[in-house]
């Protein structure tokens, strides 16, 4: 190829380079237009759509209903939420603009806080079709949203908030809304709590609860699980407060004991509620694995004789424990049982066996784990 030839595909490459990061330098700078008594801060998503990044109140009045637009000069509006939004490098920002302070754990900034909770209503176009994973997390509760149809990823997050009127699109093609739970179109998942109540129940002809399901919101005391389940994920049914487990006695997986829910099959414990520091696994449980636990903490764990092995990170309290097994033969234990400050309390004449058991765990974490015989 000749000097002349390369000379000219070089000038090429530099214009489309030169082109491309223009063209991302523009998408990337934000603009801001006031309308009504909200500021919205932006940038271009596309050619002919908008990305709002931020949401501001400008007044402490007349702020009642936050209908976003579904246009901002003469583009329409797609995407919703921060651009640091679940960015490790930075905070994680609600499309207000809220975020956790490092220093004091409490949310910021108070005045941007104060106005936004004389939000009742925010209308949700149809024109948007994306919302980051935060974009209406940490708002106080008793509003009321819409999902329009566009919407169909990051809509378990809206379970952290307890709304007052939670809709969804029925147009939308993956989710939908029943008896306050947020369920896949064909009914057969379920995602989470949408709205406060005491008494939640599972609707029936679910099959699944959905791993890092979000029910804690709902401020629940009674949990309904139909005999339509017949899987229940891990990190599904954490609460903060004792709740009271009801499975159906046609449920052909799970059954409950003593508050607990356990799998039929494979004795597994699945859920517990803890009422104190002191938590009894219930007699007949054979296998600990991915327990979801309701109140706590828990300091002490009670391990009767039936358990035959548990899994390493079985529960989230895993430093400062003690163990007290009943049974004579220690269970398999993991090797990734337990982290700092662990202590078991053991059947006379058993120290060596269950000194034995937990030696693969203690060479893990370099750690000697304290036995005592009871």
């Amino acid at each position: 190829m000749s000097l002349k030839k390369l000379g000219l595909l070089g000038f090429l490459c530099m214009c489309i380079l030169y082109s491309y990061t223009t063209s991302a330098a523009k998408s990337e700078e934000e603009y801001s237009e006031t309308i009504g008594k909200f500021k919205y801060t932006y940038c271009n998503y596309a050619s002919d759509q908008i990305w709002i990044t931020l949401i501001e109140p400008v007044s402490d009045q007349g702020i009642s209903i936050l209908k976003i637009p579904s246009k901002i000069g003469g583009k329409k509006v797609t995407k919703l939420g921060s651009k640091y939004d679940n960015d490790q490098e930075y905070r994680e920002y609600n499309i207000f603009g809220f975020w956790v302070s490092e220093n004091d754990g409490k949310l910021k900034p108070k005045k941007m806080i104060n106005r936004v909770e004389k939000i009742k209503n925010i209308v949700i176009p149809k024109t948007v079709i994306d919302v980051t994973p935060n974009s209406f997390t940490k708002l106080q509760n008793g509003k009321k949203i819409n999902i329009p149809k566009g919407i169909t990823q990051n809509i378990t997050n809206f379970c952290e908030v307890r709304w007052k009127k939670f809709s969804v699109s029925s147009k939308n093609k993956k989710y939908k809304v029943e008896d306050g739970v947020l369920l896949s179109k064909d009914g057969k998942l379920a995602y989470g709590s949408v709205m406060p109540m005491k008494k939640l129940s599972i609707p029936r002809g679910v099959k699944t609860i959905e791993d890092k399901s979000i029910f804690y919101s709902s401020g629940a005391t009674d949990f309904y699980i139909p005999a339509s389940v017949n899987k229940i994920g891990f990190q599904s049914l954490f609460f903060n407060n004792v709740v009271r487990f009801h499975v159906s006695k046609k449920n052909k997986h799970y059954a409950e004991t003593e508050n607990c829910v356990y799998s039929k099959k494979t004795g597994r414990l699945v859920a517990a509620s803890v009422k104190n520091s002191t938590f009894t696994v219930p007699k007949g449980i054979t296998y600990l694995s991915k327990t979801n636990f309701a109140g706590g903490p828990v300091k002490k764990f009670i391990i009767p004789a039936s358990v035959k092995k548990i899994e390493g990170f079985w529960c989230p309290y895993i430093e400062n424990i003690t163990y007290v097994f009943k049974g004579k033969r220690p269970p398999k234990i993991e090797n990734s049982f337990a982290f700092k400050g662990i202590r078991l309390q053991v059947p006379k004449g058993c120290k060596k066996a269950y000194r034995w058991a937990v030696k693969t765990t203690s060479d893990y974490y370099g750690e000697k784990i304290e036995i005592s015989e009871v």
